[in-house]
């Protein structure tokens, strides 16, 4: 019997049927076995080369212009001429000055909408006579019709599972009722249980897992007396780059990299304050002590709003909202850049910036403070490499080694700002700053090869990280 078959006979649904035979299938009572088929499937019943025909043989003759106008397009009409003028079903002549086309051969096209009719019956590929094998490969090539892989489960009981149900016939007493000792009915067997069957498997609502780990990140800053800080995805270029000590002619600000919201500038953004302050360190150093990057700086390029590409911009405006007071702060949220997307890199995207605000901090604090904050997230193969930012000196790269990819990922710039950033905000004190991203972490904890695996809505993936679940509430 097919399960067709038995969901038919049955009444149950498909998913109960599947479930049903899963479980007998452990009990070694019914086997399963898959076959494959191929089967030809009519996609479009007539072709328009038979539809014309039809037409010239009912009307026995018929002009160009009312054969066009039964056609849907100009293009259907031409197509379907010179096919049936190249299969010699039909000839077009002249007939008082005017084209007309008349049926030279029925035969044609009676043979392809025989084929058709025998196809659409059920008809498989071996039942096609020989002379009708040219038509059937042209309607094939054509997409008319469609050559289909049919897979067919059959299911048949074992030795066991015809045993068990001869023995099914004797009545058993499924519970104990007031009805059944009142009437006697106890005295019939209990119906045996299986106390080692396995359960059914419940995957029941949970939060994804990216969400997890963010609950995870979020509670290790606070274990680590931070505070946490929101903020709009949309910021001034001035915030998100400016300051930040990014010159305003950076690769990194071009289209390429970086998603600008079209048509719209922020308008309270005038030159004086810490924007002028911003300014003259761009342009000659400032009171930084440093030369600048020495162009004229744009207050139009500053202007322009874009999605955040990091979440520096929270952090860097909250060092100029407090001054000079000793902080430790952190962002947890998305971050957009125009990526191209690969194993390592999407647009889209979860950063943990964070920054530490006080006197005599250096970079040996910086160290320090990373090795322990991943210890805390269970992450042991963790290094950190000299390299360069913009705003950062000296400038620190997160590296993770991956198992899987047998690689070094970086996940995360760090450093301690440099003065050209922290001079025109009024902080005179070392400011530590890092900014991993959330995924490529992830990537590395939990063993994954590809970072775009964790959205792809695998809920088979989903449900098997019972590492997540129930960790916290």
């Amino acid at each position: 019997m097919t399960f067709q078959q038995l969901v038919d006979s049955s009444g149950l649904s498909p998913d109960r049927v599947r479930r049903s035979l899963s479980w007998l299938g452990s009990k070694s009572l019914v086997e399963t076995k898959e076959a494959t088929s191929r089967k030809l499937v009519v996609k479009q019943e007539t072709p328009p080369e038979v539809l014309l025909s039809r037409l010239v043989s009912k009307n026995g003759g018929v002009s160009f212009d009312e054969l066009r106008k039964k056609f849907g397009s100009g293009d259907e009409f031409s197509a379907a001429l010179g096919r049936a003028r190249s299969n010699g079903w039909i000839r077009v002549e002249s007939k008082d000055g005017k084209p007309f086309v008349s049926q030279t051969d029925s035969s044609g096209p009676r043979a392809l909408e025989a084929l058709i009719e025998s196809l659409s019956a059920g008809a498989g590929e071996v039942e096609v006579p020989n002379e009708r094998r040219r038509l059937l490969d042209d309607l094939m090539r054509r997409g008319y019709v469609m050559e289909e892989t049919v897979s067919t489960v059959s299911v048949r009981t074992t030795a066991a599972g015809d045993s068990a149900a001869l023995g099914s016939q004797e009545e058993y007493l499924d519970r104990l009722t007031p009805e059944a000792l009142a009437s006697g009915g106890w005295r019939k067997p209990l119906r045996p249980i299986d106390v080692e069957a396995p359960a059914a498997k419940l995957y029941p609502g949970r939060r994804h897992p990216v969400r997890d780990f963010i609950r995870e990140v979020r509670e290790v800053y606070l274990s680590m007396g931070f505070t946490e800080l929101e903020g709009n995805s949309i910021q001034p270029s001035f915030w998100n780059f400016d300051a930040l000590f990014i010159p305003q002619d950076h690769p990194g600000r071009e289209m390429q990299d970086t998603f600008y919201i079209s048509g719209y500038r922020e308008p309270g953004l005038k030159r004086k304050g810490v924007v002028d302050r911003v300014a003259s360190t761009h342009e000659k150093g400032g009171a930084s002590g440093s030369r600048g990057w020495g162009y004229a700086w744009s207050t139009e390029e500053a202007r322009r709003l874009v999605l955040r590409t990091h979440n520096t911009v929270l952090t860097v405006r909250s060092l100029f909202e407090s001054g000079e007071r000793e902080a430790r702060v952190f962002a947890v949220s998305k971050v957009y850049r125009n990526e191209s997307l690969d194993y390592k890199h999407i647009a889209e995207f979860h950063q943990m910036d964070g920054i530490i605000v006080g006197e005599g901090l250096s970079v040996r604090h910086l160290m320090g403070f990373l090795t322990e904050f991943y210890k805390k997230l269970g992450m042991r193969g963790v290094k950190l490499w000299p390299t360069f930012f913009p705003y950062t000196e000296p400038s620190l790269q997160v590296m993770g080694y991956s198992e899987i990819v047998k690689d070094w990922i970086e996940l995360g710039g760090s450093g301690v700002f440099r003065p050209e950033v922290t001079v025109p905000l009024g902080v005179k004190v070392p400011v530590l700053a890092w900014g991993p991203g959330i995924e490529r972490l992830m990537l590395l904890k939990y063993g994954l090869d590809d970072i775009r695996s964790l959205y792809d809505s695998d809920l088979g993936w989903l449900r098997s990280r019972v590492e997540f679940a129930g960790r916290r509430n």
